[in-house]
């Protein structure tokens, strides 16, 4: 059922108020019109600027009335005219504004109740505001509903706008598939803008314009400040270990085809990976969107609180319907337990606000229907709420342990191969690296990797093992200075996640005296040695 099916509806089992949250008022009026036209009913809309209007079907337009140009008045008017036993739709535009008033609270409850007990029959007042903000007295008498963005129909029909707009030939306009699925998850007024633009700029609307379409819309996905549009170019080839990770990708390549939907295969929901910084989780993330060929956005869970009561709320609805809007599409969760820090006093420090967040972040990806593969990523197991580690959330939990010394050496490789040095380095060299390199982790790696080429361009020759071993040498790495964490980091995915890494973990060498230093740490001058 779609949005305008299901509003018509509601329409017509009589629910007095109906809010619909969203930014599109063409499409809120566009449905209003439907379901009056469907249940042949008279239609009004109510602004601040324009008054009270009417809307004449026969022209398509609409008329001022002479009254009800204040909110105070507007409401007056639907009381009289109800009980004048008329049957019509009354559209109240960014009303929210007005709902801290007692006095239109409690003539909108009035009406509910006079619909409720069937004193007034056929009347509807709908409430179009970009924000869920109501006062509890209504809370119990409005039926909320959200409208989604533009879908691939909507959008058809604002390419043929900017065509008839621009007068287009029809060599220059090509209504493809790829052109309009490039405009998903953009609002109607951003959509009309982006097409409007392309149509300008090129003279033309076909797939040529699909880059300068999936520009404009990353731009405003950006300006959301919740959701960050990436162009990954990693494969999991430039993974190194991690083999049944990798396996368990591959076999899921092919999932989200019309193919498998028709063998009877459920499309995946997501996966959590857990582990140390520097292992390779954020690589994997973007690696998956290359590999799959989706787009790739990243959720950044700190921005997503807001200041203002519902704000919070309402920013993680947005970013979630956006990520529905791209679907298939993969949405990237990186530290997510950063976000939701502080849950267990959440009721007294930020009145419930983490909760609420996370109970719908949670609701969403055990209950969404769209196509939206989620990533989440996470360093510190303590701080990860339990609702999110149970199963049915995501697919699969995976433990990023630190690589071994076979995963090392495919790291280095990777690492020398990406700045055209692996052919300096012979097999036996790379196995002396790894061997070198126990406990450290991808991240680090490459930074040792990056600190020789600096050692070697400083003393003028080629790049060689000693370089890189005097790097790995004046690192001192997190399996050092994080050592009792990692242990019990392993004692608990045991059995509770998947190794990421079918090799078996390489144990740890708690009893070094190395003083683990930080490499920004200098020399105290005022330490005795």
């Amino acid at each position: 059922m779609t949005f305008r099916d299901l509003f018509t509806l509601n329409t017509e089992a009589a629910a007095p108020v109906i809010q619909i949250i969203s930014h599109e008022t063409l499409r809120i009026r566009a449905c209003c019109i439907q379901a009056a036209t469907d249940l042949n009913r008279d239609l009004y809309a109510w602004n601040m600027p324009q008054g009270l209007r009417k809307y004449d079907f026969e022209d398509d337009s609409w008329e001022s009335e002479d009254e009800g140009e204040q909110p105070q008045e507007a409401l007056e008017w639907l009381v009289e005219s109800s009980q004048d036993q008329s049957e019509f739709i009354l559209l109240l535009e960014d009303f929210h504004h007005f709902l801290n008033e007692h006095t239109l609270t409690s003539r909108l409850r009035a009406f509910a109740i006079a619909v409720a007990s069937r004193e007034i029959n056929n009347v509807t007042v709908v409430l179009s505001q970009p924000a869920p903000l109501l006062p509890a007295e209504l809370e119990k008498e409005v039926q909320v509903m959200e409208m989604p963005l533009p879908d691939v129909d909507d959008l058809k029909t604002l390419m043929l706008q900017a065509k008839q707009r621009y007068e287009l030939d029809d060599r220059d306009y090509q209504e493809s598939p790829a052109l309009i699925e490039s405009a998903l998850g953009l609002s109607t007024s951003e959509a009309q803008l982006a097409f409007s633009k392309a149509a300008c700029q090129f003279k033309r609307l076909t797939e040529s314009e699909i880059p300068f379409i999936v520009k404009e819309k990353e731009q405003v996905i950006r300006k959301s400040g919740h959701l960050e549009y990436f162009h990954p170019k990693a494969t999991l080839d430039d993974i190194g270990g991690l083999d049944n990770l990798k396996s368990w990708l591959n076999r899921r390549r092919q999932s989200f085809t019309e193919h498998a939907r028709e063998f009877g295969l459920e499309t995946p929901r997501g996966m959590l990976l857990l582990g140390l910084p520097g292992t390779g989780k954020s690589l994997a993330a973007k690696a998956v969107a290359n590999a799959w060929q989706l787009p790739l956005l990243r959720l950044d869970m700190g921005k997503i609180y807001g200041g203002i009561v519902g704000q919070s709320e309402a920013n993680i609805r947005s970013a979630l319907q956006t990520a529905e809007a791209l679907a298939p599409s993969i949405l990237w969760v990186d530290e997510i337990e950063k976000g939701l820090s502080g849950m267990q006093s959440s009721g007294a420090s930020d009145g419930g606000t983490t909760s609420r967040v996370l109970g719908t972040f949670l609701t969403w990806m055990q209950e969404k229907e769209k196509t939206v593969f989620v990533v989440a990523t996470a360093n510190h197991i303590a701080q990860l709420p339990p609702e999110l580690l149970r199963k049915g959330r995501v697919d699969e939990i995976f433990f990023v342990d630190l690589p071994v010394q076979q995963d090392r050496k495919e790291i280095i490789s990777i690492h020398l191969k990406g700045r055209n040095r692996l052919d300096d380095f012979s097999s036996k060299e790379l196995d002396e690296l790894a061997i070198a390199s126990k406990g450290f982790t991808g991240a680090e790696l490459e930074e040792a990797v990056k600190e020789a080429m600096f050692l070697a361009f400083d003393e003028g020759h080629q790049l060689n093992k000693d370089d890189i071993l005097k790097a790995i040498q004046a690192t001192s790495p997190l399996s050092l200075t994080m050592a009792e964490m990692i242990q019990d980091t392993r004692a608990w995915a045991k059995g509770r996640a998947v190794a990421a890494s079918s090799a078996e973990p390489e144990a740890l060498d708690l009893s070094s005296n190395k003083k683990p230093r930080l490499k920004q740490e200098g020399e105290n001058p005022f330490v005795k040695k």
